[in-house]
């Protein structure tokens, strides 16, 4: 989806960046064509929790599983899970169909989740630099805990969906690419630090949507036009494979670092071309891809996922791509 056409209401949250039971499922893997072998199977429409959106309204939270090509019986392999964009006021797992069905024909147990999004809060507010930032960085909070529940939810059902869950990946675009970059480097104390009084008010990142208590363990990411509040989060410790991808001329999140739309009273943050050159200072293996004259989200769904398909494959097989391509040039060997 391309941010920069939605309405500005719809877009602003983008900008700023930076929960309990046991989910049931809607349809259930008996229910797929057992004789539909060379296709893709999907399950739609999983419930992996529940939780109030920020207008105070309880949300049904659910996931897309998309199953390889002759799954078999016993058979462990890696996941993707997939975060949508919408600048935190709009999308749905949906619009991730090609790029799910693609990693699965890959050999990807591929997952798309909804999470809890903001909405149209104030219709009034037409300016980016006249949003409520509070609600921007719930919004944001919020996403991550939801991103966070469909993890644990996916590695309670491993056995269920064929998930070796030790080749967990994670992607994200624009929104998801802020969601799944904060997801998985900022910790409870970095929130409670950024966000005062959040944890009391919305329930820690790790106990949220559903009472599971599984850990999970991510191997690498992919992130589309995404940021992060500071490089500093990303240490030698922490740091996973990651391939980056951005607009040169991106006018909503800054590819080196700056304040969202350029608006002053928005969060500072350090965008592709920074956490790359952070992952280079670590000597930490990454890919940067960079449209010299792209707004914002300026890749296609098919250039991203077969790149992004190329990278997790070489994590895989320890050979780690790495380097900064221009332009459509390509990162698969």
């Amino acid at each position: 989806m391309n941010l920069e056409k939605l309405p500005a209401v719809k877009v602003i949250l983008t900008s700023i960046f930076f929960l309990s039971f046991l989910a049931c499922e809607k349809n259930d893997l008996t229910s797929r064509n057992a004789n539909n072998d060379d296709q893709v199977q999907v399950i739609n429409d999983v419930q992996y929790g529940s939780n109030t959106d920020i207008s105070g309204n309880v949300q049904n939270l659910k996931l897309d599983v998309y199953l390889p090509p002759k799954t078999t019986e016993g058979q462990k392999l890696p996941l993707v899970l997939f975060i949508h964009g919408g600048g935190f006021t709009a999308g749905d797992k949906s619009s991730a169909l090609n790029a799910m069905m693609s990693f699965a024909q890959a050999g990807f147990v591929s997952v798309s989740i909804d999470y809890r999004v903001a909405g149209s809060i104030d219709p009034t507010i037409t300016d980016p630099c006249d949003i409520d930032t509070n609600i921007t960085n719930k919004s944001i909070y919020m996403a991550v805990q939801d991103s966070r529940a469909a993890m644990r939810y996916m590695v309670a059902n491993a056995e269920k969906y064929h998930i070796d869950t030790s080749r967990i990946f994670l992607v994200g675009s624009s929104a998801g690419a802020v969601t799944a970059l904060n997801a998985y480097y900022l910790t409870q104390q970095d929130f409670n630090s950024y966000i005062p009084n959040v944890e009391s008010e919305l329930g820690g990142i790790d106990n949220a949507d559903n009472n599971l208590t599984n850990t999970f363990r991510v191997v690498a990411m992919g992130a589309n036009s995404g940021c992060l509040p500071s490089v500093n989060y990303i240490n030698v410790q922490n740091a996973v494979p990651t391939i980056f991808f951005h607009g040169g001329a991106d006018s909503v999140i800054p590819i080196d670092k700056g304040h969202s739309y350029y608006c002053p009273n928005t969060i500072y943050v350090y965008g592709s071309r920074s956490l790359y050159k952070r992952f280079e200072q670590l000597g930490k293996p990454a890919v940067l891809h960079v449209d010299p004259q792209g707004e914002h989200g300026p890749y296609t769904q098919d250039f991203l996922t077969q790149d992004e398909i190329c990278f997790f494959n070489s994590v895989l097989s320890r050979k780690i791509e790495t380097g900064s391509f221009s332009g459509d040039q390509s990162s698969c060997p």
